[in-house]
């Protein structure tokens, strides 16, 4: 019987090192913090990077004759070995400390002969057993499986075979689907379609804008968090709601879409941070990131150039569904802002619509800089990682409408 563990303290030289093999084959970084037009899709080849990432670390842990696989994009293993029962153990370790303790996983397993394999995702360090295990055997369409938790294990059972079968923390969506994603829209409603910047390893940041006759703007962010999948799954049902039934709303307004701020962690698998090792969402004063910073230019120019940026929202997950707002005192304009609506989407949909109001001066978050920065109100639109994926798109769509609806009265 094999055992096979890996020093997840090697990861972070690893990636840097596969993500500059890549870019030296793409003809190096393109400039960091800026914003230009794409001319075509997204340029930076995940899949190679994925499996240089992966021969790094020992590319497969294999034990008789069944094989953990981790050489593709979004895949997260730090180590795994077999325990004397039998049972295949896939560690995750955090990219750095201090971080939120929610490790995201995904890994393929594949065996020589059909048979059932025990496995547990076990999280080193601080981490937490958050994320339920989803499967799939094509890597596009998932479904829950049954398990069971301990405070940092996950334990469950899987029907493997020669055939490749997919596990992961959350479905996954990844970089070349933001670009094939913002690619669609971009053509069916005319918009504009660019790279606002570039992430820390170079990799591009898609961002869409749709233009209306004056100069106020909604803004519109995702992704700060890797793993935090059903935010993203919300903003994509929000914008496909705003672009396709909205069209009074976009005549009027301008709206900047940027889905995906965290390419880098998205591709890696991280649990929550940048691989410059920070948390995007408490950057947003400091800036010290390019990510962060590339976004907080292109604001910058909006306003510059006479935009008045009227609300923002920005798509995340946590335990539950929950709407993190600013005091009504705290930012005088439009004040009710984020209530108002919010208690129309509670009259809108069958589901609880929670709303909790804080602020943080100083902290970094998004919605704290927009109230510094811009004196306006904006939203972290919190999605539970276990919601119903129906009710996650119901929602989505109902707060895209009631949020256009306002917005043309006010």
């Amino acid at each position: 019987m094999g055992i096979h563990v890996k020093n997840y303290l090697l990861r972070t030289s690893v990636v840097v090192a596969a993500a500059s093999v890549m870019l030296s084959a793409c003809g190096g970084a393109a400039p960091v913090g800026t914003t230009t037009a794409s001319a075509g899709l997204y340029e930076f080849d995940e899949q190679a990077a994925a499996v240089a990432r992966a021969e790094s670390l020992g590319h497969a842990c294999v034990f008789d004759g069944v094989e953990v696989r981790y050489d593709f994009p979004q895949a997260r293993v730090d180590g795994c070995e077999q325990r004397e029962d039998g049972t295949i153990v896939v560690m995750t370790g955090p990219e750095n400390q201090p971080i939120n303790p929610s490790p995201w996983y995904a890994f393929q397993v594949v065996a020589a002969e059909p048979q059932t394999v025990a496995l547990e995702v076990l999280a080193l360090e601080r981490g937490r057993a958050r994320y339920n295990p989803k499967v799939s055997t094509d890597g596009a369409s998932w479904q829950d499986i049954e398990h069971s938790k301990s405070d940092h294990s996950i334990y469950f059972s899987l029907d493997v075979g020669p055939q490749p079968v997919w596990v992961a923390g959350q479905e996954m969506f990844g970089n070349d689907d933001y670009w094939q994603w913002v690619d669609g829209l971009a053509r069916e409603y005319e918009l504009r379609r660019f790279t606002i910047g570039y992430s820390a390893q170079g990799r591009q940041m898609p961002a869409l804008v749709s233009y209306g006759s004056g100069d106020e703007w909604l803004v519109l962010i995702g992704r700060q968090h890797p793993p935090e999948l059903t935010g993203a799954m919300a903003m994509r049902a929000f914008v496909e709601e705003m672009l396709s039934e909205g069209a009074e709303f976009l005549d009027r307004y301008n709206v900047l879409i940027a889905p995906n701020l965290n390419p880098d962690g998205v591709a890696l698998g991280n649990w929550r941070h940048s691989t410059g090792g920070l948390d995007l969402n408490r950057d947003w004063f400091d800036r010290s990131q390019p990510e962060i910073a590339a976004v907080h230019t292109y604001l910058q120019q909006i306003v510059a150039e006479g935009g008045d940026l009227v609300y923002g929202v920005d798509f995340h997950s946590t335990w539950r569904n929950v709407y993190y707002t600013m005091p009504v005192d705290y930012v005088a304009r439009e004040s009710t802002f984020s209530q108002e609506w919010l208690q129309r989407l509670g009259a809108a949909v069958p589901y609880e619509v929670e709303e909790q109001a804080s602020a943080a001066p100083g902290r970094g978050i998004f919605k704290q800089y927009m109230a510094d920065e811009y004196g306006v109100h904006s939203v972290t639109y919190e999605v539970g990682d276990e919601t119903d994926r129906g009710e996650i798109d119901t929602t989505a769509r109902a707060a895209a409408r009631v949020l256009m609806q306002y917005m043309l009265e006010r």
